[in-house]
């Protein structure tokens, strides 16, 4: 076997200490070992290298001829190689790559639209390639297809590791002018009139699905494929839907139309970005993951501090008498 193959890293860094302190016992503490081990160290150095390395002189321990040629390299190699083993700094700007992720509409709106103007900033060349979030969305992550996955339910798997982003809850929406924005919606008038749906990827649901098993006679009009799709349908019918609030309060702003809040308590859902282990070491995945968490608690804290101040109201004016007074 060649000598390279028998000298591991660990043996020619103990073998650096040792030239340097020209000393078994300085060298151990240097190391944090053993005197017994690092004489057991040096014995094997002296056999792989077929020199005694260190042998005794008047002042105490002297280099071997061999040894003070090989010091000089040997801290030379040592460098570069810790150097080349070392990640390297890691520069979104720098990037060239696609990332794939998995999402609903709703995730674009709710993440990927976020995040975007910060990817674009830091990462020119660096782009988002977008699939539909389905079933085979975690299994399709953990074969190294997708870099992320964007869920709004828990991400299960083995090697699945995820990031909650935010809480969500329900709104609902309708056209402007609906008969039911004048009167006060509860649970009996919900389903006076027919209902729009989004089922959208594995794990969502219609949430007032089961509300139709307890005899309330709900008629949905459509079950769209898309939450996009949803406002077309709201706008140019009586049909009423509940979507997740901020793609409700988008479609709102957008299409000129109402929300509304359900009349019946409604559960939240948490929404997540998910990635495998296979990409811990991937600094590019890492840092995207962390910038749409960045990004999301940005963009909803803007949205907070964007409250709409009153008017003005103007200066209450002075009394006419003073007015004409003034005037004199």
């Amino acid at each position: 076997m060649h000598l390279a193959r028998r000298l591991d890293l660990r043996l020619l860094s103990s073998l650096e200490i040792l030239l340097e302190t020209r000393s078994v016992s300085r060298a151990a503490d240097r190391l944090g070992v053993s005197q017994p081990a690092m004489s057991r160290i040096l014995a094997r150095l002296r056999d792989q290298l077929d020199d005694p390395l260190l042998v005794r002189g008047r002042g105490g321990m002297v280099l071997t001829p061999r040894a003070e040629a090989l010091a000089g390299p040997l801290k030379g190699w040592l460098s570069q190689g810790e150097a080349m083993l070392r990640p390297a700094a890691f520069d979104p700007a720098s990037l060239d790559r696609t990332f794939r992720i998995a999402s609903t509409d709703f995730g674009i709106l709710s993440v990927i639209r976020p995040v975007a103007p910060a990817l674009a900033e830091a990462a020119p060349g660096a782009s988002m390639e977008i699939e539909a979030l389905s079933a085979n969305s975690l299994r399709r992550l953990a074969e190294g297809r997708l870099d992320l996955v964007v869920i709004g339910y828990p991400p299960e798997g083995n090697g699945v590791r995820f990031r909650k982003l935010f809480t969500e809850s329900r709104l609902g929406l309708m056209r402007r002018g609906h008969p039911a924005s004048a009167v006060a919606l509860t649970p009996d008038n919900l389903f006076d009139w027919p209902h729009v749906t989004a089922l959208v990827g594995d794990g969502f649901s219609d949430p007032l699905e089961h509300l139709a098993g307890e005899g309330q006679g709900r008629k949905v009009l459509m079950a769209a494929p898309s939450f996009a799709s949803v406002p077309f349908m709201v706008a140019d019918t009586d049909a009423l839907a509940i979507l997740p609030s901020k793609a409700a309060r988008h479609f709102a702003r957008v299409y000129d139309l109402d929300t509304f809040e359900p009349p019946i308590p409604l559960p939240t859902f948490d929404y997540y970005v998910a990635w495998h282990d296979r990409s811990l070491a991937d600094r590019a995945t890492q840092w995207l993951a962390e910038e749409m968490a960045d990004s999301v608690a940005a963009f909803e804290e803007r949205k907070r501090q964007a409250v709409v101040r009153p008017p003005r109201m103007p200066a209450t004016p002075p009394p006419i008498g003073l007015l004409a007074a003034t005037a004199r």
